[in-house]
């Protein structure tokens, strides 16, 4: 059982953090907030009152979210699609073998693919890693 095996105490939160969690279900059920579309195209406008609504919008995408849905940038399909093949060929690799790209032993810089930073108060790891 997990509570009997002391491995799993690092993602283990405290009683005070727990308390503040709210439904995790009863939160997906909720309509929330959505990733940022930005349409690129408003970047090259004529208009500087578009121009500047766009620098506005991927600035507040990169602050608040860090992540933002792009449209129109001109980045031709067939370049995404190949991208899209060497993310998937990368990413289904042994873990050994996707290692050996961000690990370098010699110098003590050691990266892994999981989250870098727990990212609650409790400094907690989350279970997706």
């Amino acid at each position: 059982m997990a509570g009997d095996d002391d491995s799993c105490e690092e993602y283990v939160r405290p009683k005070e953090e727990l308390n503040s969690i709210g439904n995790v279900f009863e939160e997906e059920k909720k309509e929330g907030p959505e990733v940022l579309t930005i349409d690129l195209r408003e970047i090259d406008s004529e208009d500087e009152v578009v121009r500047a609504k766009c620098r506005e919008k991927l600035k507040k995408a990169a602050q608040e979210w860090g992540v933002m849905h792009l449209v129109n940038h001109g980045i031709p399909d067939e370049l995404i699609n190949r991208l899209k093949k060497a993310r998937e060929s990368f990413f289904t690799l042994p873990i050994e073998e996707k290692e050996k790209y961000v690990n370098d032993k010699a110098s003590g810089k050691i990266r892994g693919y999981k989250s870098q930073l727990a990212n609650n108060a409790s400094g907690r790891l989350e279970w997706e890693d």
